[in-house]
Order: structure tokens, then sequence, then C-alpha cells
């Protein structure tokens, strides 16, 4: 009986071993949506904000995401507005394209940059004003949270920080 017993305690032991193992797996799907039907969200000072409109560059494309304005007096992070130039293998060597941010048919700025082939090489981008919505960028790599260019899954973001946040 004793080992009867002992076999039962072992089995149920495992068996407890293998479902906390398990649980998440199975679970993740019903767990991702609790949470997503809570409302929670990421932050946009993180994520880049929502996408504003995209602008079709024939082999690549641009997403112009919505401003993302300084939230705090204290906070270091200055208004931004992220673009992402995607997929990042069918860029040219050389990106030097216009941006309309506000869709007034007129360009805000002009990015330019190096695609290198190799993925670990340091990008740097220069940005032009060309109306007063954008401040100027010169070499830039990853000079803050605001102001840089990285390369982030199939394209590479550009954040530029705003002159002003209301457009």
């Amino acid at each position: 009986m004793k080992r009867v017993m002992a076999v039962l305690g072992n089995t149920g032991a495992v068996l407890t071993l293998v479902a906390a193992v398990l649980t998440p797996f199975l679970l993740y799907e019903l767990f991702a949506k609790g949470v997503v039907a809570t409302g929670v969200r990421i932050d946009p000072m993180y994520s880049g904000g929502d996408t504003s409109h995209v602008i079709e560059r024939g082999a690549y494309k641009i997403i112009v995401n919505r401003p993302v304005p300084r939230r705090a007096p204290l906070q270091r992070v200055d208004s931004f507005v992220q673009l992402t130039w995607t997929p990042a293998a069918r860029l040219p060597d050389v990106v030097n394209d216009e941006v309309d941010l506000d869709r007034d048919g007129k360009p805000d700025l002009a990015a330019r940059f190096e695609v290198p082939k190799e993925l670990g090489k340091e990008l740097r981008v220069d940005v032009a004003a060309l109306s007063g919505l954008v401040r100027p960028m010169e070499k830039v790599s990853t000079e803050s949270f605001s102001a840089l260019i990285v390369r982030v899954r199939e394209g590479i973001v550009v954040r530029i920080p705003l002159q002003r946040s209301n457009y």
C-alpha cells in the first residue's frame, strides 16, 4: 500500500510539473486577449506613436507616425516624430527623401542617410528642415531618445525632434 501511494504521489508531482511548464504555452493566446481587452497600450514615447500615413516610394515605403508631444516640463525627452523606412533590404545605398509630415502638399523635411549592408554598422542621418515643423539634425546616430536613427526589425527608424508639436 505504501508503494502504491508513493507511485501515485510521484506521478501527481510529475503531472503537476508538466502542467506548470505547458500552461503558459497553452494559455498564451487567452492571456494575450485578456491584456488587449483591458485597453493597455505601449506608451507612444517607446512605440513611436500611432501611424499617421504611409508614403509609397516604389520599392520601399515611409511610415509616418503621429507626433509624440513632450508631456511634462521635467521630462528630458523632447517632442518628436518617428519615420520608418521599410523594408531596409529594398532601400537604395543612400536614402535622400523629402517627407510631407502634415500632408499639406509641401515637404517639411529632407532626410539623408546611407544604408550599410552590414547590420552592425552605425547609422547616421542628416535632416534638413524645409518648414517650421522639425529641427534640423546633422550626422545624428543615437544622440537622444527624440533624435536618433536605428535599425529595427525590417526597417530603419528615424526620430526627428519637433520645433512645434501641434500640426
